[in-house]
């Protein structure tokens, strides 16, 4: 419905629906505009309360759970392999609030500064992409894959790719920066996976081999 509802907006950008809102140069407008101003524009104030409704909605579950998952990611993941909690759930929970705040205050200053939605999806996509791929398959079937090897992979090929990304350096052969960060996230993972073997790793090993025999 979104993208149908886009395209209408389009079409009525095209016939001049806008033209009494001011709007008389279409194509300098943000595209994210269009839906709202068509939106605007047929429903009647009641309805287009509730739509907006509907679409606030959407987009609160959407950044709660994300926040949640970041939140509970970080504390678990990266804080909790440094820190001890023990069995104290009340400082894991003070400690998820806080990082929850944290985080949802860095989500605010990125939307502050990037308000392209689309620009900042394709940012995050490309993050994704070249710091899970190598990780995620070598997981699959290595055995010297280890939970080391797969962090400073994800950051080294995310990173890498963003970077690219960001400042825009000619490319050799016109490649594009995910070829790049997939390539360094997969010389990350294979360089730490022999610098920190996983428990698997070791145990097959010849000299364990030879212990067991």
């Amino acid at each position: 419905m979104g993208v149908l509802l886009g395209l209408f907006s389009r079409v009525a950008a095209d016939q001049g629906m806008f033209a009494y809102l001011g709007y008389d140069a279409i194509h300098q407008l943000d595209p994210e505009m269009g839906l709202p101003m068509l939106l605007r524009t047929v429903l009647p104030v009641g309805l287009m309360g509730l739509m907006m409704s509907a679409y606030f909605s959407a987009i609160m579950s959407t950044a709660d759970s994300c926040l949640i998952a970041a939140s509970g990611n970080l504390v678990t993941d990266i804080i909790g392999r440094f820190v001890s909690f023990g069995s104290s759930h009340k400082r894991i929970l003070i400690l998820s609030q806080l990082m929850t705040l944290i985080l949802g205050i860095f989500a605010l200053f990125l939307a502050s500064n990037m308000q392209n939605v689309l620009e900042l999806m394709l940012y995050s996509y490309a993050f994704m992409v070249s710091g899970l791929f190598v990780p995620v398959i070598g997981a699959f079937y290595w055995k010297r894959s280890n939970s080391t090897a797969a962090l400073w992979a994800m950051l080294v090929g995310g990173g890498t790719t963003i970077t690219l990304i960001i400042f825009n350096p000619p490319l050799p052969y016109g490649l594009d920066p995910n070829i790049f960060g997939i390539s360094a996230s997969a010389l990350i993972f294979v360089l730490f996976g022999y610098i920190f073997p996983s428990a698997q790793a070791k145990s097959n090993t010849p000299t364990n081999e030879l212990a067991k025999t």
